[in-house]
């Protein structure tokens, strides 16, 4: 259950998708306890988006963790999930390697990324499972949550047609 755990390691798309449509703050909420975001995706946002993710978290008083103590092992692995899914990157790698090494949930939205943590048993969501998570918890209500969602469609996020249609249709007003 991904939810049952109180802190998270987050990819560059859950960071980048929340902060476009102004709700970072939900996902520090569902994970009180901490948020792991590795310093590769954050370069990567900056990359990507020009946005210094790092300097905005800290002006919000969104306060998160960076693992720096990773062992032989922990690049072993991080080699091994490379082999096998060649087409993930460092930052979803890392992300994958301190949801497993912290005992957190994993939050992004690559298939490649569930799947590695399906394999692994790593507690994994996506941004669906966020917004669900946040009604469950009276975070948000039903109609800001579409808002969210359309957010994030607007702003390129892919998600399947028929995951959206669903939870559309469990919130219809």
């Amino acid at each position: 259950m991904p939810f049952s755990r109180n802190q998270a390691s987050l990819d560059t798309n859950i960071l980048y998708y929340f902060h476009a449509v102004g709700r970072l703050d939900l996902i520090w909420a569902l994970f009180p306890e901490g948020v792991w975001i590795d310093p590769a995706v954050l370069q990567e946002i900056r990359i990507e988006f020009g946005a210094d993710l790092e300097t905005y978290l800290s002006e919000q008083g969104l306060v998160f963790q960076i693992e720096r103590q990773f062992e032989d092992r922990h690049y072993v692995e991080m080699a091994e999930i490379k082999t096998r899914r060649r087409g993930l990157k460092h930052a979803d790698i890392v992300t994958i390697v301190v949801a497993g090494k912290q005992g957190v949930t994993c939050l992004s939205a690559d298939e490649p990324v569930r799947k590695t943590c399906e394999e692994r048993q790593i507690p994994f969501a996506r941004h669906l499972g966020c917004l669900e998570e946040a009604i469950k918890r009276g975070l948000l209500g039903d109609e800001e949550a579409l808002i969210l969602l359309k957010g994030f469609l607007d702003e390129g996020l892919y998600l399947p047609r028929s995951l959206v249609e669903d939870f559309r249709q469990c919130r219809k007003l």
